[in-house]
């Protein structure tokens, strides 16, 4: 442009190249404004009803994450979290003169760093002091003052312009208790200089008028600090989940070192919405729980699982009554945040691949069964010695457990976990001289000198990533600092969707807990109902040659037992219900039971004594549980509906109109590739040479590698000449062949940046997407996945399919036709009287004289392979335990292709010693792969199963 308008330049002024810039090329419309998203502040908001007598939401608005007062509430709850520990696991105290220098170094730096903790702090780097996770990548400093004060630069008002002073002043609330007035932040913050540059910066969009605004208000003229503020972003960030009216009465507490949920209670706010007993008891219940409505939350995922449970909760209400006690237990993955959940994952994943390579390491000692694993891993992080008296041991020795044990390092008399993180190997001598100690007071107990070079020990392990964190910290805890209360460490509620679902559940019931899985996991083996599901399925295993014999000492006598090979309950969906039966049955005195026992059973205590405790408590026997187990059907949401009534909004005569007859697709109606059509010479079977059409897409040309080359994908042969002369000064390196220009003619001055290739998918499968002016076809789209499949038999009684794609269901559903037609005469009658439906919408209908047989979708339930007498004698019996053999649900469909998997199968991998293996799952049952012929064959019946798990014949 800047060339052209030295040839025009009373044409080319500024405002033209703006105007063809900015709103003829990159023209976009303003965008949709999201106010009425920002959630209203969970302290600070109310309920009331309004003219139409509908609930409704009032109260301020969450303050955005960018706010100066926003910042500095963060930072002070980020300074009261941080707890640094020394070398033997004490935590060092923070006087409160040192928070204040904490929080005037984050004000005005970007990041607190370990070592610049440690400087302040007046610690050395050297002794090994160990500081909170939060130092892995560092404490968030002052983000919105530190790139303010880097737009100001040297500006000569800087320092005036970053004041941000707060003052405080009595608020109208009265402590309760004390009879003290609840102090607050004066509303004086918001005439700060810092804020009102803030708040000037977030609200203002356009370039030119904040710069005027800055000019004017704070006079601002430098245009280098002009120009660096405007094009701060303040807005990305998003919103915080406090208001500011919160914050104000939170942030003098958090000044003075409480931590969050102590500066929310001498608030006078009620932190993750508990309940006292008084309060707990003096609400009102409701009848059944609301569903939780779209975007209530802002969070999809959340929204539907909890809707999920919002559903159960309300059927089992419905069936049996109000509940007297709710027990939660949250999967693990569901009470960690979305890094965490990643994370664990990728730790699953590695010592999965660790496990695997173990096993091959102690084949020659035995069966690698987990436990032999686990005990490996320890031989190996404790450098093949034992952890206490470093005296070296045997791998055989531990792993047959010859004067050589699995030691827990916190007993479980103290603290109840199992976990690998609670065990290390440990010679028996030493074992059985520790006996109800934890690791460090039993190494205190044998002199200063002896602690002091345990101590470096494990430290020393810690630091070359030989053991996990919270085995360091099992290592260096003294009995003292154990926890008396077990239910507290058994909770985990810190985050939201946990905090969400008790909230919820209280509406319904008074009495609601949220636990861990340790203990579930204790009582479910003690009770012996761990190997309910493996004798479920041992007969389908054992029919196809996967059970092996393995050796068990018990009580020392060698058994032999025949198992599943690499069994998990997690292949059974079933696990989740034996889990919820575990957690009905545990009562609060069990687990003060496991806590007290010791006390009881002074230094007799020992692992059998709990386990008789446990086993006298009223329980349902193993047979009782593998009988109601074997009756369970497993409940999937079935189908998915193609298209769901909305609204949008459009102006007409400069007002807005809201227009209600709108049809939503519930999904991605095609891939993202957009094809062409050409037309190619090829040889028929014939041989005769015939035009035929074919797919193409175009590709960039740094996805082209020697592969697409020797399969003749590259449509111009000419292209295909060049890029296989410069592949081939590569050695075939596309990422270096292709780092610089290829040009398709000699001066170079055309450059090949795409390439057309032909592509998969046939022309038949492909649907026009976009057309020119004479109404010809340009550019095409694959539909993708399939809706439904629908069998029907025409008048000579031969069964016909229609594949229906989703992009032909919403095409139905456009024009009022139903997405599956189970009455074709009907539709075609109503059609003839029409002119407005496309010929593609047309060709997808059944034939006038089909009639309707059944239709299959995604996740609907049929039973399969039963006879006709039995499947009425097992529904009108209702016989769960006959029917479940039978119940498959519709995996995936393709044309005259059907999958069913077997209803409690969690994986629809086929894989068997790596290898895939679908006749294996065959005849295991587990895979039925049938075309139309087959699958009638098999008396095909669908049924709905409730999300109780109630079974309904579908007509």
């Amino acid at each position: 442009m800047n060339c052209q308008r030295k040839f025009y330049p009373d044409i080319l002024t500024d405002e033209t190249i703006r105007c063809i810039r900015d709103e003829i090329i990159y023209y976009q419309r303003p965008l949709k404004s999201c106010k009425y998203l920002v959630s209203r502040c969970e302290f600070e908001k109310r309920f009331y009803l309004n003219a139409a007598g509908k609930k409704t939401e009032a109260g301020p608005k969450v303050a955005p994450r960018t706010s100066p007062l926003f910042q500095v509430c963060r930072l002070w709850e980020s300074i009261n979290n941080i707890v640094v520990k020394d070398r033997r696991n004490e935590i060092v105290f923070i006087s409160a003169e040192q928070r204040a220098a904490l929080f005037d170094f984050l004000n005005t730096h970007e990041k607190l760093k370990g070592s610049d903790l440690l400087k302040l702090l007046g610690l050395s780097k050297t002794y090994g002091y160990r500081l909170g996770e939060q130092f892995k990548t560092g404490i968030q400093g002052n983000k919105t003052r530190v790139e303010i004060e880097r737009a100001l630069g040297n500006y000569p008002d800087k320092k005036r312009l970053l004041q941000f002073n707060l003052q405080e002043e009595s608020s109208s609330m009265v402590n309760t208790e004390t009879g003290e007035i609840i102090p607050m932040i004066s509303l004086s913050f918001e005439q700060e200089p810092l804020y009102r540059l803030w708040h000037v910066l977030y609200s203002i969009d356009d370039r030119e008028q904040l710069q005027s605004v800055l000019r004017q208000k704070f006079g601002i003229d430098d245009d280098e600090v002009l120009e660096r503020l405007s094009v701060i972003d303040l807005v990305k960030a998003g919103f915080g989940n406090k208001s500011s009216k919160a914050i104000r009465r939170i942030l003098p507490f958090l000044q003075l070192g409480m931590n969050y949920a102590e500066a929310c209670e001498a608030a006078g706010y009620t932190h993750s919405n508990n309940y006292t007993k008084a309060e707990n008891e003096a609400h009102a219940l409701l009848d059944r729980l609301p569903a939780i409505k779209k975007n209530e939350l802002r969070q999809p995922v959340v929204e539907k699982i909890l809707n999920q449970m919002v559903n159960v909760v309300n059927a089992l209400m419905e069936k049996y009554g109000r509940f007297d006690e709710i027990r939660v237990e949250l999967a693990r993955e569901l009470k960690q945040s979305k890094e965490e959940r990643s994370n664990t994952y990728k730790s699953i994943n590695k010592n999965q691949r660790e496990n695997e390579q173990i096993a091959k390491r102690i084949v020659e000692y035995g069966v690698p069964t987990r436990s032999r694993i686990q005990k490996y891993k320890m031989w190996e992080e404790s450098k093949h010695c034992c952890i206490y008296c470093g005296q070296p041991v045997d791998v055989g020795d531990f792993l047959r457990g010859f004067d050589v044990e699995v030691e827990h390092i916190i007993p479980k008399s103290l603290y109840f976990d199992d976990s690998f993180a609670n065990k290390v190997c440990s010679c028996r001598s030493c074992n059985k001289e520790k006996n109800n100690h934890t690791a460090y007071d039993y190494m205190k107990s044998k002199g200063e000198k002896a602690l002091s070079d345990y101590v470096e020990r494990v430290n020393t392990m810690y630091t070359n990533n030989q053991i996990s964190k919270t085995k360091l910290q099992n290592l260096l805890t003294p009995v003292d600092k154990i926890s008396t209360d077990f239910i507290d460490r058994q909770l985990r509620e810190s985050q939201y969707i946990a905090r969400k679902a008790k909230e919820i559940l209280t509406s319904v019931c008074y009495n609601v807990t949220a636990t861990s899985g340790s203990v579930t996991s204790f009582l479910r083996h003690v009770w012996g109902w761990d190997t309910v599901l493996h004798d479920l399925n041992f007969d389908r295993y054992k029919k196809v040659g996967l059970t092996e014999v393995i050796e068990v000492n018990h009580r020392g006598s060698v058994i032999r037992r025949e198992q599943i090979k690499d069994w998990s309950k997690r292949f059974d969906h079933r696990h989740h219900a034996i889990d919820a039966l575990t957690i009905a049955c545990t009562k609060q005195a069990y687990i003060q039971r496991l806590n007290n026992l010791r006390a009881e059973e002074g230094p007799d205590f020992n692992k059998m004594s709990l386990e008789r405790y446990i086993q006298s408590q009223p329980h349902f026997s193993v047979a009782q549980v593998r009988e109601a187990v074997d009756r369970i059907l497993v409940s999937f949401r079935a189908g998915k509906r193609a298209v769901t009534p909305g609204k949008r909004y459009i102006r007409k005569n400069r007002k807005r109109i809201s227009v209600q007859s709108v049809l939503i697709p519930r999904g991605a109606l095609s891939e993202e590739s957009v094809y062409g059509v050409i037309y190619v010479w090829e040889k028929d079977e014939l041989g005769h040479v015939i035009q035929k059409q074919r797919a193409v897409m175009k590709y960039p040309i740094t996805s082209i590698n020697r592969e697409m080359l020797d399969k003749e994908k590259v449509v111009d042969k000419r292209i295909h000449r060049i890029l296989s002369g410069r592949l081939a000064q590569y050695n075939d390196n596309p990422k270096e062949a292709f780092a610089k220009p290829v040009y398709i003619d000699k001066e170079c001055r055309i450059p090949i940046r795409t390439v057309r290739c032909f592509a998969k998918p046939a022309i038949n499968t492909l649907v026009p997407l976009k057309k020119d002016d004479k109404g010809n076809p340009v550019a095409w789209v694959n539909p993708g996945n399939n809706h439904h499949v629908a069998i029907y038999r025409d008048e000579d009684g031969k069964y016909k399919e229609r594949t229906v794609t989703f992009w032909e269901a919403v095409d139905r559903c456009r024009v009022g036709i139903p997405a599956i037609v189970t009455q074709p005469d009907t539709i075609w009658d109503n059609i003839l009287q029409r002119n407005d439906i496309s010929e593609n919408v047309l060709e997808s209908l059944p034939d006038v004289k089909w009639q309707f047989v059944l239709s299959l979708q995604q996740n609907e339930m049929f039973i399969l392979g039963m006879n006709e007498e039995d499947y009425r004698y097992a529904m009108d019996q209702q016989d769960y335990a006959l029917l479940n053999k039978y119940l498959y649900r519709v995996q995936k469909l393709s044309k005259g292709d059907y999958n069913f998997r077997y209803h409690t199968e969690t994986s629809v991998e086929d894989k068997y010693d790596g290898k895939l293996n679908l006749e294996l799952s065959r005849q295991m049952g587990k895979l039925k792969r049938v075309s139309i012929k087959s699958l009638l064959g098999l008396n095909p019946h669908k049924v709905h199963i409730s999300v109780l798990g109630e079974i309904k014949e579908i007509s």
